[in-house]
């Protein structure tokens, strides 16, 4: 279990992680508007694009149980319920991470 503030300094941290790989992820994207999808599994192909994509998925979906673990600990009053539910949550957003890389993996490899 994070303590409190290192689930602030977690949430906060991913954040900015995430402004930049979204706006690196954004521009590559308007880049390759006219490109094929040959062209965008090239691009998926390099090491670091590639890396970054897997980073901002992970991120994505840290990012977001974080939040919603918040929400639930300030609006379920029942123990019970709320750890439940954080529980489904932080396995929901594995499930979803894994998922996404082993995708990313199929296009690549």
């Amino acid at each position: 279990m994070i303590s409190p503030l290192g689930h602030w300094k977690l949430q906060r941290f991913s954040a900015i992680l995430l402004l930049f790989i979204t706006i690196w992820l954004v521009f590559s994207i308007v880049c390759m508007k006219d490109n094929t999808y040959s062209e965008i599994v090239m691009w998926m192909k390099s090491p670091i694009n590639g890396i970054i994509l897997v980073a901002f998925f992970i991120l994505s979906f840290l990012h977001a149980s974080l939040g919603l673990q918040v929400i639930i600990e300030d609006y379920i009053a029942n123990s019970v319920i709320r750890n439940r539910l954080i529980f489904i949550i932080k396995i929901f957003s594995w499930i979803l991470s894994l998922l996404s890389i082993f995708f990313i993996f199929m296009i690549v490899f």
